[in-house]
């Protein structure tokens, strides 16, 4: 993979020579073990998906269909601006994305 002769690869694991940082980088990316910058912290590659720091697994598939997701949201998000610059009025929307059930009349504060 980094394309370095079996004598250098000893000299860096025996510790003679150490490796260069790129290559250690490279290496733990390739492996799974890290992704580089702090943005990715916790996240690693495990057999042909992306894991996340709460532990949920992500396809190539899935981030496929999450790319089509979020075009629509950022299109959406066009059209709304566009339509309150030019001063049309839009009824609100019926959609509640996030509501916490009531539960004897009172909200249950334990969800959310």
């Amino acid at each position: 993979m980094l394309r370095v002769t079996d004598r250098t690869w000893r000299n860096w694991e025996s510790g003679r020579i150490q490796a260069p940082y790129s290559a250690f980088k490279l290496l733990r990316i390739l492996t799974g073990c890290a992704l580089p910058g702090d943005a990715w912290v916790g996240w690693n590659f495990s057999g042909d998906a992306l894991w996340s720091p709460e532990g949920k697994s992500f396809t190539a598939c899935d981030l496929n269909h999450l790319s089509l997701t979020f075009a629509m949201a950022r299109q959406w998000r066009l059209d709304r601006q566009e339509k309150r610059n030019q001063g049309i009025r839009q009824k609100p929307s019926n959609l509640v994305p996030f509501v916490q059930p009531e539960i004897g009349g009172k909200k249950n504060s334990s969800i959310g």
